[in-house]
């Protein structure tokens, strides 16, 4: 039994579509509709309900959602116990945020080298939402991600263990020319350039939610929208425009002067750091309990 076939079943569960789980194999549709018939050979009944112009889930399929996500962690889980146990080391998978593998990880990094410790680790690194639906498959040891208070808590039951590491800060910078424009007490001028997050991203709902709250409204010229706070940081850098960007990523610009948080009225939205590890991964649970110790 090939059980990359179980995959298959579990990423069409997730797509509910036979074209969108065969882009994420990167097949094509009608050799992926091959290896569920496969599967269906094998099981001995239908997964899907084929009609004449559509093609849909069974009720069984559907049901059987959480067994083929237990079988397949099981199956990793074992994989990777067998491996070790023939002294062949495999890398512990990290899932991140894209800004945290440009500032954190190198910190947790340099904390384990400092203490004398060198753990593999493959770097995935993904937009939050992404980052969360990759280790909610299995298929990431650790997931590191931000979490805001006032955000909604991710939805995860008691078998994913949360463990805030440190605290980090969403600030209000500006750079380059544009930091020798501000006005008296670090105001931007009523026509600066801002450079903005969407606001079905991340950081844009945070942003979303804290400006109607704040002292001073963020008031600007729009010069770009992006999701990517590590570019984010080095138009900032270069004067294209104010911004909302971690505190991990601008600290060392901000002590070198080549960028200035602005005035304490625009505000400061403090996140959380945090380690998620699957109950059932001992190794994901290992290396949070030592990222704990190196604190």
């Amino acid at each position: 039994m090939d059980t990359r076939l179980f995959e298959d079943a579990l990423i069409l569960l997730e797509e509910r579509s036979l074209t969108a789980a065969a882009a994420r194999r990167n097949v094509t549709q009608p050799a992926f509709s091959r290896r569920i018939r496969a599967l269906e050979h094998w099981i001995g009944r239908s997964l899907l309900v084929r009609e004449a112009n559509r093609v849909e889930l069974s009720p069984t399929l559907l049901q059987s959602e959480p067994q083929i996500r237990a079988l397949l962690a099981h199956l990793r889980q074992l994989h990777g116990h067998l491996k070790n146990s023939e002294g062949i080391g495999e890398p512990l998978v990290l899932v991140t945020q894209h800004s945290l593998s440009v500032s954190v990880v190198p910190e947790i990094l340099r904390k384990f080298r400092n203490s004398g410790r060198t753990p593999q680790i493959r770097l995935r690194t993904q937009n939050q939402v992404s980052a969360m639906s990759t280790f909610l498959r299995h298929e990431g040891d650790v997931l590191l991600s931000y979490e805001y208070r006032e955000l909604p808590q991710v939805p995860f039951d008691d078998t994913v263990d949360r463990y805030v590491w440190r605290r980090d800060t969403l600030l209000p910078v500006a750079g380059g020319a544009l930091r020798h424009d501000l006005l008296e007490g670090q105001i931007l001028p009523p026509d600066a350039p801002c450079i903005d997050y969407p606001a079905e991203s991340f950081f844009g709902q945070i942003l979303t939610l804290h400006q109607n709250r704040a002292e001073r409204a963020w008031t600007g010229t729009p010069a770009v929208e992006s999701a990517f706070s590590v570019g984010i940081s080095q138009m900032v850098l270069e004067g294209s425009g104010a911004a909302w960007v971690p505190h991990s990523i601008i600290q060392n610009h901000i002590i070198s002067g080549d960028a200035v948080i602005l005035s304490p009225e625009y505000g400061r939205l403090p996140l959380d750091i945090v380690l998620y590890t699957h109950v059932s991964n001992p190794r994901g649970a290992h290396f949070r309990k030592t990222v704990a110790d190196l604190v």
